[in-house]
């Protein structure tokens, strides 16, 4: 709506779209997840696919295992559209999302080590109680949210000033807006388009995002990243704190990454880098990472 006043919560998320596109180096620009208003994350757009296709289906309850930002946005909508939610949390989840989910009326129940570990209880509780298992990881919705949006307001926004894009830098967990975003690129623009995905190295751990050394069925079906480079948690918290100092925003530790792999193999290209949350929830993994950093310096020094 022109004046921003919303009926209701699924229209304020889609009333934020586009999320903005902030230019943050000569020939970079930024595409501010972070304004997605439930999660503060790109996961709000694919958790609204998942949850509409529940309520399309008639279902009365939904199940899923996540790490974070999709269970908080599904936990919000299945609140305001009277579904019963239920998330499986694996081990590795920040106790933060446990009880911002529960505010929401959700259910929480202890997952295994992974997410991937956890699919056998979830698929035991959907059976159990007859609920809608949408399984981001391998839901097509997950691909389709992020053609249909994310790609698409990107591609308007970069021509509406003039611009093509030549490459998009994306990190990876689920694998749904990278490819997402690269099919809608590929499709449209041929290899006239790089798509760049971004991992934690080996060792790291990154909040948001994973290795795909087993495999991602979106990535293996698609093949539409180009290559992937690899990043260490110290280098994501250096990139978060170059565009704190250079763009005046505060970004996570996956947008850091991205940064950072942005830097690595920077070239000119006009570039697109999607930055999938903020900072603020990730204050008390900053403040470990500044510490490390100070040990590390004093025993140098």
């Amino acid at each position: 709506m022109s004046n921003r006043v919303f009926e209701n919560v699924i229209e304020l998320m889609q009333g934020m779209w586009p999320t903005p596109l902030l230019r943050i180096d000569e020939n970079a620009w930024a595409k501010l997840e972070f304004f997605n208003p439930i999660s503060h994350s790109v996961k709000d757009r694919t958790a609204l696919y998942l949850v509409l296709q529940a309520i399309r289906e008639g279902k009365k309850g939904l199940v899923e295992t996540t790490s974070g930002n999709t269970g908080l946005a599904m936990a919000a909508l299945a609140a305001v559209t009277n579904l019963k939610f239920t998330v499986f949390l694996p081990k590795g989840a920040s106790k933060g999302y446990r009880v911002l989910i529960k505010i929401f009326g959700a259910e929480v129940k202890d997952g295994r080590n992974t997410t991937t570990d956890t699919l056998s209880l979830v698929k035991e509780y959907e059976k159990e109680h007859n609920y809608y298992h949408p399984d981001q990881f391998r839901n097509e919705l997950n691909v389709r949210a992020h053609m249909e949006t994310t790609a698409k307001e990107i591609d308007e926004q970069m021509s509406s000033i003039g611009l093509k894009v030549e490459r998009i830098i994306v990190s990876m967990g689920t694998g749904g807006h990278a490819v997402g975003i690269g099919k809608y690129f590929k499709d449209k623009y041929g290899s006239g388009v790089e798509v760049v995905g971004v991992v934690p190295a080996m060792g790291s751990r990154i909040p948001g995002i994973k290795r795909q050394d087993e495999g991602n069925p979106f990535v293996e079906k698609y093949g539409v990243i180009d290559r992937v480079v690899e990043v260490t948690t110290l280098e994501a918290y250096e990139g978060v704190k170059k565009v704190a100092r250079k763009a005046g925003i505060l970004v996570g530790l996956s947008s850091g990454a991205v940064y950072h792999a942005y830097e690595r193999i920077n070239d000119g290209k006009v570039t697109v880098l999607i930055f999938p949350d903020d900072g603020l929830r990730y204050v008390e993994e900053f403040e470990i990472l500044e510490q490390a950093i100070t040990e590390a310096q004093g025993s140098h020094g």
